[in-house]
């Protein structure tokens, strides 16, 4: 049993309490959370956790809400990538911007060398 932490989910709440008002104005609401920070997670991307603990508290829902327990064919459908984002996005000395950055990187390298484009010398 592993656990993982449910995008999908916390992206659905976010946009649901959001409503029709835009982005900025509820990063504005949150505060310390800018708009295109917004606009990545509910879109998906694993935000850090000075974030996550701020939306949560805007949500009004505990962090524990977003993390779900998975059985081991679960786990392993995590991709690479996907594990790896998320430790630069837990990685303190790394501010949203450049773990979004690295990871943009990083995914770009992966696909690169799983397709057999990626020529080091």
């Amino acid at each position: 049993m592993g656990r993982i932490f449910d995008t999908k989910y916390f992206a659905s709440l976010i946009k649901a309490k959001r409503g029709t008002r835009g982005l900025r104005e509820a990063a504005q609401e949150i505060g310390g959370v800018s708009s295109s920070t917004l606009s990545r997670i509910e879109n998906g991307k694993i935000p850090d956790m000075e974030t996550f603990l701020r939306i949560c508290s805007w949500l009004q829902v505990s962090s524990e809400e977003f993390i779900k327990e998975i059985d081991e064919q679960q786990e392993s459908e995590i991709s690479t990538p996907e594990r790896i984002e998320g430790y630069l996005r837990a990685d303190r000395e790394l501010t949203p911007e450049m773990a979004d950055a690295l990871a943009k990187l990083m995914k770009s390298a992966y696909k690169a060398a799983t397709e057999g484009k990626l020529d080091i010398e």
